[in-house]
């Protein structure tokens, strides 16, 4: 995102471009506890406040506006991207205001209107840190050709250094500040680890690319996040499970806290995994894989014409006018199925390729989720009925595909994070694999 165009967005949240879509109430006079609260909005949103002097028709306006976009009411998702099936309920920011004004809530209704998850406001304040940075011109591009490791020296490193500090990553008042020493090692490893590289405190041609995107984009992509977060429910169920493609990881809640992480296999990047919220309703042992059309035409059946024995070597075979892959070790759907209900026909499985779960990027599926530990997150889903453990072990080892319905059906949020935050307001950025961050800013940026 532009410079200016940044402070566009950011005067039109404020209230002081843009249209008005709303006027406040003809002779309107705000109590001290409603302007210190309408005031609070910014900061949990992550902006700073307008002057104190504003007015206070036009600090109703401004709140009006800061409501409509943390409320999620700024777009649509669906409408700009179809599979960004996930979205906040509509809601009549105005009417709500006037009538939290009329009745005396306005202070309540004005420290509601942000998303109060913990990373939300961890987002917040990553956006706060690094419009700062932008506002103080921002951190100074490294020399394209600049390549870095321990025992170096000269203006490289202290190039290097202040690039680091711009993120409070440098150490403080070193003896030797155009000495590449282990220190200075240190902190770049730990830049490195946060922005989901190897963390080999060595500069090299990926981590200069990523410590030279401008600061402005970086902000960009913490707004891309913080929108996407608008769009989630405000109570999440404690008892749930996420899949984030965006960081290629899954994690399975109960009583809001986490039972089992493990890795995924997203969808890449031609067949991007979608943003939605469904339920996982059953477990498939030992399931067959009925091979989409386009995989079909566009994969197996080349492969086929080029060897006659592929397909009956591994496993598939014709039925209802269609090629399935029956259970087994080669099966591409493994050992076991989490089915639920999608417009998208995707699902979560096993995979008998399980190198490519160690993988820095895992971005390499048709859509689907492959999951690195299915036979654990099978257990704990099934095992509060009594078909986990052994009796699981036993049906799979029966070889038979066999569904079993979940009694109580599991929430699913498929979810996309690509900004990480420290307490600090630090926050690592990984790859926007699939474009929607840039996309998401530029959409936000026309509001």
């Amino acid at each position: 995102m532009k410079p200016n165009r940044l402070l566009a967005v950011v005067a039109l949240v404020l209230g002081l471009a843009g249209p008005v879509r709303a006027a406040a109430p003809e002779g309107l006079v705000l109590t001290a506890g409603d302007r210190s609260a309408l005031v609070g909005a910014f900061g949990r949103a992550g902006l700073a406040p307008p002057a104190a002097d504003t007015g206070d028709a036009a600090l109703w306006n401004a709140v009006e506006r800061l409501a409509r976009v943390e409320l999620g009411q700024s777009l649509r998702p669906s409408e700009i991207d179809p599979l960004w099936d996930l979205a906040a309920p509509s809601r009549r920011v105005e009417a709500e205001m006037l009538q939290a004004h009329a009745q005396g809530r306005l202070a309540a209704w004005a420290g509601s209107i942000s998303p109060d998850a913990p990373a939300y406001l961890a987002l917040a304040r990553a956006r706060l840190r690094y419009a700062a940075i932008a506002a103080e011109g921002g951190w100074p591009a490294l020399s394209a050709n600049l390549r870095l490791r321990p025992g170096d020296s000269g203006e490289g490193v202290e190039a290097l250094r202040r690039r680091l500090a711009a993120e409070g990553d440098a150490p403080q008042d070193p003896p030797r500040p155009d000495r590449f020493d282990a220190p200075l090692r240190k902190a770049l490893a730990g830049w490195q680890a946060r922005n989901g590289l190897d963390d080999d405190g060595v500069l090299g041609p990926a981590t200069l690319r990523r410590l030279n995107v401008p600061v402005q984009d970086r902000l960009g992509r913490i707004e891309a996040n913080m929108e996407r977060w608008r769009w989630m429910p405000r109570a999440l169920p404690a008892d749930r499970l996420e899949i984030d493609t965006g960081g290629a990881v899954g994690a399975l809640y109960r009583d809001g806290r986490v039972v089992h992480a493990f890795r995924v296999i997203p969808g890449a990047v031609k067949d991007p995994t979608p943003i939605f919220q469904s339920r996982l309703n059953a477990v498939v042992l030992n399931p067959p894989w009925n091979v989409p059309d386009r995989i079909a035409r566009e994969e197996l059946l080349p492969r086929a014409a080029r060897d006659p024995d592929y397909l009956a070597r591994n496993g598939f075979i014709q039925t209802g006018g269609r090629l399935q892959q029956k259970p087994g070790p080669k099966s591409a759907l493994g050992r076991v199925k989490f089915d639920l209900v999608s417009p998208f026909g995707v699902y979560l499985h096993d995979t008998p390729g399980r190198d490519a779960f160690q993988r820095a990027e895992r971005h390499l599926s048709h859509g689907c989720m492959r999951v690195e530990s299915p036979l654990v997150l099978a257990d704990l889903l099934l095992a509060p009925q009594g078909r986990g453990g052994s009796r699981m072990q036993s049906d799979l080892a029966a070889g038979a595909t066999l569904r079993v319905a979940l009694v109580r059906q599991e929430p699913l949020f498929v979810v996309h994070w690509t900004v990480k935050t420290e307490p600090d307001g630090r926050a690592g950025f990984l790859d926007d694999v699939y474009g929607w961050d840039a996309r998401l800013a530029t959409e936000l940026a026309r509001m």
